[in-house]
């Protein structure tokens, strides 16, 4: 009678163990799966960001470029306009037809200047939201992502 109770004992045992056993493997095992879709989103995340990065840095040197040709068209035209200037106050027949001449042309330059600094200014304003325009859309993801945790 000892050995049967003895043989129940250690079957419950074995049992016991086996089923602790397979509960932690499964219990590991789920662990493990959720750890690398967890890796595998924040990988995916990782390259959302690069790649916004990467966009809001075009849309940077794309804006540069547009202000440099703008900034170089501007300077060709004011140069013209001042060569344009001087021929015009060498013919003047009196000091004031030149003085005339001299006003008229500060007062289109200013004119200009101010013009071409308004329209810079917009043209500025514009890249600066094209070029954060990426970033802000992926700071708007984290926060998402930190509301849904």
């Amino acid at each position: 009678m000892a050995t049967a109770k003895t043989a129940r004992v250690a079957k419950s045992a074995t049992e016991a163990f086996e089923q602790a056993t397979a509960a932690s493997s499964d219990a590991v095992r789920d662990n493990i799966d959720r750890g690398m879709a967890a890796i595998s989103e924040a990988s995916a995340f990782g390259k959302q960001n690069v790649e916004a990065w990467i966009a809001s840095a075009a849309a940077a040197q794309k804006g540069m470029e547009t202000l440099s040709a703008r900034t170089v068209a501007f300077q060709r035209q004011a140069l013209e306009s001042h060569v344009a200037a001087a021929k015009s106050l060498m013919t003047s027949k009196s000091v004031q037809e030149f003085v005339e001449k001299q006003n008229d042309y500060a007062k289109t330059s200013f004119e200009a200047y101010v013009a071409e600094l308004s329209s810079m200014s917009d043209l500025v304003a514009g890249v600066a939201k094209d070029a954060l325009a990426p970033i802000n859309d992926r700071v708007t993801a984290v926060g998402q992502l930190i509301q849904t945790r």
